[in-house]
């Protein structure tokens, strides 16, 4: 890359970028490599070489470091998984269509499709398995080796979610799979691995994962997006999302994909992550193997190949995005924001790397569409109710067309109700309207900023799908251009003749984890609750903040489903769950590894008690009544390897020993929840203030 005005950018000097005036929270690093310097040339920090203590006192204060910060990179893992697994290909020790049960003699499922289910299917997420394993997902101060080993065991119990090979939809534990066969045919660790026969031929020599951060230098602080320090976490699925680097490190790695160059895979290989799963339908995923994209229509018209990935974990987020035949690779890392951001800061450097080789680039143009008052009568078919996933999770959408001028989507969700309005444009897809017609009727067709553009599809079975179009701005940093199935029309089932024996038993309950070990992260998200829907009897929504919502359809007295079939990333990590009873009460378990028990099984949290005996097995968990709200408890003593966590009535973590500095003094609001973790002997002890 020739640099017209900084030579020193070039030769690898630094610069700093304030993350705030970026409007990104946290810690930001970022670097690209030019092919021609092989060098990183920008990179960005806050809070570098301060203490905790210091970092709470002065907030965000930008200090020099010396040296880069290391970040989880999360899903930008599945290049570095998928890489491995390729490497063992260029050997002839992996062939790519071979069934995975060559390579995990173990591996079955409690679904006879799981027998054809490829080694490139793990890569290109065409697997059909449902998504996730969750537990043991993220430890604070801790660490699981076993966790690939185990997967197998895991998966054993689970159902495929549709054929191996059928579409493309995100799938996590597809690159744990690479990972354990990456071990199994190496006999290396897979980080091991890694660091060996990836990074090293790259030059990077700071990275790691989630097996062994512990001993890793130099992390970047572990901020939440409110400007919280916590205690430092590993994401324990290694081959999905715990690979952890510098932003060098990892632009260096994305190098390694320049054209020409066969420092980790041959040509072939390379050619192979960088092709399409399949080109026949725009509204489907558009992935390589590993890669979440392997073209961009911006840059296609420009003649540019462009390969990229985004990763989040819990705390971190990141982004790696190349331009393999102009030698360009930009990585962007973050403690705060989301890979989103990253990824159209990526674009961003990208775009100026381009234009200092004289290549213009320019978004596409959207044409503007002119509503219609006018819907024909054939639409009516259309009408009727929708289950859709989006951003804020699963929905109903119930859809009609009033008086035939407009289409009226109203959003069934778990808690409350929303409305929406389409109109119908000149090449038949429905824009939503900047307001409802109900309240400023048809006359001027206002559409909304960014709209999003719905259509209709039926495919071969004769099963009606939803799509969606949309171009986001987002000002001052760039844009994002989607397109995505996003629903299916419910077939109209009644209930099943057990289904409200299951709503009886759910309904008006929590449920609180109960099966991860003291350091799960699994606490930071430990409420579930199962909500029936009035109007579509039948069908339940599962909440929760790590899984999401989920739209499930109850099958009998004690089993709920995952039943959509979306041909894209939108029916990523279903999950079914199963209730079960013992003399300890009612329990809720998913299919993703997580069991809840039932709000009803707890006692309250009243003066006396003043010990809590710990075990690995089960959290001691209280309520918090009326009797102790608003009191000031103290912990007395809490042995090491322990943690304490307080809910409000929201499931809203208000306190936790894992943020850095809190105090002993707990919070007790009234109708909450408190939690106490650690290991087996271990014993907190409580004091009144």
């Amino acid at each position: 890359m020739k640099n017209k005005t900084d030579n020193k950018r070039i030769s690898g000097s630094t610069i700093r970028i304030s993350a705030a005036a970026l409007g990104i929270a946290g810690i930001l690093g970022f670097n690209a490599l030019s092919g021609n310097s092989g060098k990183a040339f920008a990179e960005g920090s806050e809070n570098g070489g301060k203490t905790a203590e210091e970092q709470r006192e002065n907030g965000w204060e930008a200090a020099n470091r010396d040296t880069e910060y290391v970040y989880c990179v999360g899903s930008v893992s599945k290049v570095y998984s998928t890489a491995a697994v390729m490497r063992l290909v260029d050997e002839g020790k992996v062939m790519l269509d071979a069934p995975v049960t060559d390579y995990i003699p173990e591996f079955h499922m409690d679904d006879p499709r799981y027998k054809d289910i490829t080694v490139r299917m793990l890569m290109d997420h065409t697997s059909g398995l449902m998504g996730s394993s969750y537990s043991g997902a993220h430890l604070y101060g801790d660490q699981n080796e076993d966790l690939l080993d185990k997967l197998p065991e895991h998966l054993a119990g689970q159902r495929l979610k549709a054929d191996p090979g059928e579409y493309a939809s995100y799938c996590n534990d597809g690159f744990d799979l690479l990972a354990l066969i990456t071990q199994r045919l190496s006999g290396m660790d897979f980080t091991e691995y890694v660091k060996k026969y990836l990074m090293e031929p790259t030059g990077g020599d700071s990275t790691g994962s989630g097996v062994t951060y512990l001993s890793m230098k130099d992390l970047a602080p572990a901020y939440t997006a409110g400007h919280v320090l916590y205690d430092q976490g590993g994401t324990q699925v290694i081959g999905a999302g715990g690979i952890y680097a510098t932003a060098s490190d990892t632009a260096r790695f994305g190098a390694a994909f320049f054209a020409g160059d066969n420092r980790i895979l041959s040509e072939a290989s390379k050619t192979a992550m960088a092709t399409p799963w399949s080109d026949k339908d725009i509204y489907m995923d558009e992935n390589g193997l590993g890669w979440d994209f392997v073209s961009m229509d911006r840059y296609e018209d420009a003649g540019i190949t462009v390969l990229g990935k985004g990763g989040d974990s819990l705390m971190n987020h990141a982004f790696l995005l190349l331009a393999p035949e102009e030698k360009i690779s930009v990585s962007v890392l973050t403690n705060g924001g989301s890979s989103t951001l990253n990824g159209l800061m990526a674009e961003a450097i990208l775009d100026v790397c381009l234009e200092e080789e004289g290549i213009q680039l320019s978004d596409p143009e959207w044409p503007a569409a002119a509503g219609i008052c006018d819907i024909p009568e054939e639409y009516d078919a259309l009408a009727g109710a929708y289950a859709v996933s989006g951003a804020e999770g699963a929905v109903i959408n119930k859809i009609t067309f009033p008086e035939h001028k407009y289409m009226h989507v109203e959003s069934v969700g778990p808690y409350k109700t929303t409305c929406q309005d389409f109109a119908l444009t000149e090449d038949g897809r429905f824009a939503d309207l900047a307001y409802e017609v109900e309240d400023s009727g048809t006359d001027q067709m206002r559409f909304a900023l960014n709209p999003m553009y719905i259509s209709f599809h039926t495919d071969a079975d004769g099963r009606i799908l939803l799509a969606a179009d949309q171009n986001t701005r987002l000002p001052g940093i760039g844009e994002q251009a989607q397109h995505f199935y996003i629903g299916e029309k419910m077939d109209g089932d009644p209930a099943c003749a057990e289904a409200e024996a299951f709503v009886q038993k759910v309904s008006g309950r929590e449920f609180l984890i109960c099966s991860e070990r003291p350091s799960s992260g699994g606490y930071d998200m430990a409420f579930l609750e199962v909500v029936p829907t009035k109007e579509f009897p039948g069908y339940v929504f599962v909440v929760n903040s790590g899984i999401g919502t989920r739209l499930l359809k109850i099958t009998d007295a004690a089993h709920a489903a995952a039943f959509t079939d979306i041909p894209s990333s939108r029916n990523r990590d279903l999950v079914d769950v199963t209730l079960k009873e013992d003399e300890n009460g009612l329990k809720l378990v998913t299919s993703s590894g997580l069991e809840f028990t039932s709000e009803e099984n707890i006692p309250y949290l009243d003066a006396s008690v003043k010990e809590i005996d710990l075990s690995v097995d089960a959290p001691a968990w209280f309520k918090i009544g009326k009797e102790t709200a608003n009191a000031e408890i103290t912990i007395a003593e809490r042995p090491e390897h322990s943690a304490v966590y307080v809910y409000n009535k929201f499931g809203e973590v208000v306190y936790t020993t894992h943020v850095i500095g809190m105090t002993d003094i707990l919070p007790m609001p009234e109708d909450g929840r408190i939690v106490f973790l650690g290991e087996d002997g271990g014993t907190i002890r409580l004091a009144e203030n």
